[in-house]
């Protein structure tokens, strides 16, 4: 029982570091259209970051268009209302 407990803390702690984040490098909030496992439109506020999921997850910003998909341990930040994919 004890390895099976161990394996399942490991492979919950892999995955979160593997988790797309959403980095705002911008002063404002920003509203978006985000796509992982479902589609929604939330926002993020200026200067934050938010995790995401696990990916793929495409980020589109309302008022630019700008778009960009991230999987695994990519990351996704926006500055000057554009979306560009970080490691």
């Amino acid at each position: 029982m004890k390895p099976f407990i161990l394996v399942t803390i490991l492979a919950a702690t892999a995955s979160l570091a593997l988790a797309v984040k959403l980095i705002n490098r911008d002063s404002t909030s920003h509203d978006l259209v985000v796509k992982c496992s479902s589609t929604a439109q939330t926002s993020i506020g200026g200067s934050s970051t938010r995790d995401l999921g696990n990916g793929p997850c495409t980020v589109t910003v309302k008022k630019t268009g700008a778009s960009a998909t991230a999987s695994g341990s990519q990351n996704l930040m926006i500055q000057n209302g554009s979306v560009t994919v970080v490691k």
